[in-house]
């Protein structure tokens, strides 16, 4: 085994390849690390805890790694997760993530999403951060557009998860878990197709190709014209295998390429100089005709588990994650002035070309101490940042009248660079985390956790800046934790309460510059979870305070974005899964947040006429304080309608602001929702239909508009399963 790093020194990327080779030569290689072993496996992987029969996904008693790193009980966490299994978003034909998060108590789309052509959100009013099976899945901004093809399930842990990811989002972490290679043979072909040219097919196939090797491949493509032109094209393939050689002992390997083209907007409709959404028609387009967003993922995870004993396991991982991304978008731009016109509107290209590794080694040891049961997790961290990215700005022509738009640029030939929009730089960090986690049982009532993480970070931003070289980093010893406990009067009834800590260094291509301030948040929270009527309710509900402190944020009137941004949140967030009688399904969730902006910084609005106000007070871009779901399904019991079923569904989301003066107001709105399937064992076929009642609305506030959501829409998507 590796000796762990002297104080002080960082090793280099052939280094780490070094120690990679060492993790999966010297330690016996064991399961896929932070997964659930493939169903009907024969290989017995380590878990924390055992039961007889399989637990409903998201009860008391469904198990989740997803904020322990262990197989934990929901009702054992201090903490609020959602999970979202594969059923409901089939039901819902939620085929990407924006429409998935809908299910999750307090998850709102930020900048349309991450200008649509990436996944961006805040939870509880918060910025979060993605994880893919348990290891961290890139950036939050200019990230990539997920799809929904390889997805088992999405666990949402609300609140920093620092004490043992590092850098944990103050909002939460989605965690992304995917299917497993399969010990069993399986297969299942689907296709979609719909509303605005949208259609895609998708293979899903594996099996054992040897007594103990089991495989899957997913492929998929998905192309659509998009509503208002917002095209995509999309190609992926994921094969994975797992190697189980000794009882005790499992390799496995994952590989994702992803190939995604997606047309952007960070505009929307239009504010005019009234702070009301301009009077065009929705499908009115502010952007550039030749905004394109070109990207490439290649992620290589290799991991195992060796079972010591029953008492003592180890986990290690090695994952390589390569990405390109080649932007053309809109960037600045001013609401409309006095005269309609949109000025100050600017674009820019830009390439970010980066390499992510990890490699982590963690031991879980069960253990007595008296009459306390203890499970201590203990884990060694080595990752490293490397991006490359190019961005050259551009001003572009006023639209002259906003409520009749027509957009005079063609294409950026033609027009000049401009100096103080663009960067060519080389954005570097290494960390080596160490970290501690203890769950303690004093007997079937009371549980409590506590972790720790303490992190060396050394990073670097070197390169131009608005046409001048400058050069930023540091190295510093970043600490966070987290401590709860859960009071357990019944199996069916949780209490909890717990504090966590982050605390992190930042590392983007969207600011212009790298903060060496951490970035830190504080929450507190206290809730309950439990399950009613012989398990046919359950309730979750939350209340929560969160502090976030030191992020970048880019105010109106200013030039460059700075590390003063300063959030208060609080609220309260409530889930509850109802079965009220045989085939009848209800989800419902509903959560308000008072989000309050602490900063100090002045801002300036000059199409409203507004220079110089503070911020403090005002309420986040993008942030609605209520929000909630309700999703509903039948499946009819009678013989003649057998296999046949219904849903219904309604979205609700609170006004919002788009700039951070709150002057632009987003208004609050109500969508329905519906579906019709019919299922059998090896096939089914479902109808989903959207914005019933062709409402328009604005999904997600951008700087200076709001991004229209689609009008009534409906997909048929059809299944065939070979068993």
């Amino acid at each position: 085994m590796p000796r762990p790093a002297r104080p002080g020194f960082v090793p280099r990327p052939h280094a780490l390849a070094a120690l990679a080779s060492a993790l999966l030569a010297g330690l016996p290689p064991a399961a896929r690390a932070q997964s659930t072993a493939p169903p009907n496996s024969e290989h017995v992987l380590p878990a924390v805890t055992a039961t007889a029969t399989q637990a409903r996904p998201g009860s008391l008693n469904d198990t989740v790694t997803t904020g322990t790193k262990t197989d934990t009980p929901l009702r054992d966490i201090p903490a609020a997760i959602t999970v979202i299994p594969e059923e409901v978003l089939r039901e819902q034909g939620a085929v990407d993530l924006n429409y998935a998060l809908q299910n999750s108590a307090g998850v709102q789309p930020q900048l349309a999403g991450g200008y649509g052509f990436a996944n961006n959100y805040t939870i509880r009013g918060l910025a979060m951060r993605f994880l893919r099976d348990g290891y961290p899945d890139g950036p939050s901004q200019n990230g990539y557009y997920r799809t929904m093809y390889d997805v088992e399930r999405l666990e949402v842990l609300k609140g920093p998860g620092s004490a043992l990811y590092g850098s944990g989002q103050p909002g939460g972490t989605v965690n992304i878990v995917t299917k497993p290679p399969r010990s069993t043979f399986g297969a299942e072909v689907g296709a979609f197709g719909g509303s605005f040219g949208t259609w895609g097919t998708y293979v899903d196939v594996g099996g054992p190709v040897a007594s103990n090797l089991s495989t899957r491949l997913i492929a998929d493509v998905e192309k659509s014209d998009g509503y208002r032109g917002l095209s995509r094209d999309i190609k992926e393939i994921s094969p994975s295998l797992s190697w189980a050689y000794d009882t005790n002992k499992t390799l496995t390997i994952d590989y994702d390429h992803r190939d995604i083209r997606i047309v952007p907007d960070n505009y929307g409709i239009i504010f005019n100089n009234q702070g009301k959404i301009a009077g065009a028609p929705r499908d009115s387009r502010y952007y550039s005709p030749f905004n394109d967003t070109r990207q490439t993922v290649d992620r290589v995870t290799v991991s195992h588990d060796w079972r010591i004993d029953p008492a003592l396991s180890m986990r290690t991982a090695f994952i390589y994650d390569e990405r390109s991304l080649d932007m053309t978008r809109n960037a600045g731009g001013n609401g409309g002035n006095s005269l309609n016109q949109m000025t100050g509107r600017t674009a820019r290209t830009q390439v970010d070309d980066g390499h992510f590794i990890m490699a982590q080694n963690e031991l879980t040891w069960k253990t007595r101490t008296g009459p306390v049961d203890h499970t201590v997790l203990f884990g060694l961290e080595y990752t490293d940042t490397h991006i490359d990215t190019v961005r050259t700005g551009y001003n572009l022509p006023n639209i002259l009248n906003i409520n009749a738009p027509v957009v005079p640029e063609t294409t950026l030939a033609g027009l000049s660079p401009v100096v103080s929009q663009g960067f060519n730089r080389v954005l570097k960090q290494e960390d080596i985390g160490v970290y501690l986690q203890d769950q303690m049982a004093f007997g079937e009532h009371f549980k409590v956790r506590g972790a720790v993480r303490t992190d060396r970070v050394k990073f670097s931003d070197i390169g131009t800046q608005s046409g001048a070289f400058r050069s930023i980093g540091d190295t510093q010893n970043l600490t966070s934790g987290s401590l709860g406990a859960v009071w357990q009067p019944t199996r069916s009834l949780s209490f909890y309460t717990g504090v966590s800590t982050s605390k992190f260094i930042n590392v983007s291509t969207e600011p212009a510059a790298l903060s060496t301030q951490p970035e830190s948040s504080l929450l507190k929270e206290i809730g309950f979870k439990a399950d009613w009527l012989d398990g046919r309710l359950q309730t979750n509900v939350a209340l929560f305070d969160t502090e976030r402190k030191n992020y970048y944020i880019t105010l109106p009137g200013a030039l460059s974005p700075t590390p003063d941004g300063r959030d208060h949140s609080r609220g309260v967030e409530l889930e509850v899964t109802a079965q009220p009688m045989a085939g009848w399904t209800v989800l419902a969730n509903f959560a308000w947040q008072d989000v309050e902006v602490e900063s100090n910084t002045v801002a300036s609005n000059a199409a409203m006429g507004v220079t110089n106000r503070s911020i403090a007070g005002t309420r986040p871009p993008g942030v609605a304080r209520t929000g909630g779901r309700l999703w509903t399904t039948y499946d009819f019991q009678q013989q003649a309608l057998h296999g046949w079923g219904v849903g219904f569904g309604v979205t609700y989301k609170g006004d919002s602001y788009a700039d951070s003066l709150n002057l632009y107001r987003v208004p609050s709105y109500v969508v329905f929702d519906a579906a019709v399937y019919y299922r059998q064992k090896t096939w089914d076929v479902t109808l989903n239909l959207k914005n019933l009642t062709d409402k328009t609305y604005y999904v997600s506030p951008t700087f200076v508009g709001a991004l229209p959501g689609d009008t009534r829409s409906a997909m048929l998507t059809a299944r065939y399963r070979f068993q």
